[in-house]
């Protein structure tokens, strides 16, 4: 695999991958790599944006010295975003002080819409609720799905969520608007009807409004809020016992 750096005009740096996307044969758990623009008030820069199992890390490729560098490891990361082969967005615990100490983000646009499901794959067993999937897994065959309208202030966007054995998946053609939260990822659903469904999840604003375009089985939402609900039963009944 070989990336050719191009210096084009007005001082851009153009990627030339000669053989496939970088990640394209990283063997699972390795490092993925990608070339990506990290968006900065400084009109931004071009570099490689690394995944490991360690962490995320970006370096500036550039006739500029010192190179711009940045560096998390899991533990340096409040919340992590990966969305729709495009976009990854970083939210550290760094304070901007022209901001009233809000925490600072840092967000990179990948080159192209590379396929983003192995990095989903390397970071799904690294985060906790931390994790923000903006991208729909559907490999494999679902419990269920239908389609759907999701609700918001502004406008709705329109897909399908799919229920799986561990995960609940909206798909949406809205970049941004996808998402796969795995079982832990999930709070509580609700219904008012055959026809809504809410779901709530430990993501900041996390509630999730959908308009559903079939009827869903009773059957169908009961086993799904006994699988997310059962956990959270054993382990109240377990902290009972031990109190007593």
């Amino acid at each position: 695999m070989e990336l050719r750096i191009e210096k084009a005009a007005l001082g851009v740096i153009a990627f030339t991958l000669l053989a496939g996307p970088l990640s394209a044969q990283a063997a699972p758990g390795s490092a993925y790599d990608f070339p990506a623009r990290h968006d900065h008030w400084r009109r931004g820069c071009a570099g490689m944006l690394r995944f490991t199992p360690d962490g995320i890390a970006f370096s500036e490729i550039s006739n500029k010295k010192p190179e711009h560098q940045l560096k998390w490891t899991w533990a340096d990361i409040q919340q992590l975003e990966l969305g729709d082969g495009r976009m990854v967005r970083v939210l550290s615990y760094r304070d901007r002080a022209w901001l009233a100490g809000k925490d600072q983000p840092f967000d990179f646009y990948l080159d192209g819409a590379p396929n983003l499901l192995p990095v989903y794959e390397l970071l799904r067993g690294k985060l906790d609720q931390r994790f923000i999937a903006r991208l729909a897994d559907m490999t494999g065959t679902p419990l269920w799905q239908l389609p759907v309208k999701e609700l918001n202030a502004v406008k709705g966007t329109q897909g399908t969520l799919a229920v799986f054995d561990h995960r609940v998946v909206y798909q949406s053609t809205t970049p941004w608007a996808s998402r796969t939260w795995r079982d832990s990822d999930l709070e509580s659903i609700s219904t008012a009807g055959p026809f809504q469904l809410t779901v709530q999840t430990l993501e900041k604003h996390g509630t999730f409004e959908f308009q559903l375009r079939q009827a869903l089985p009773e059957e169908q939402y009961q086993a799904l809020w006994l699988r997310l609900n059962r956990p959270k039963g054993l382990t109240l009944i377990r902290d009972q016992k031990e109190n007593q």
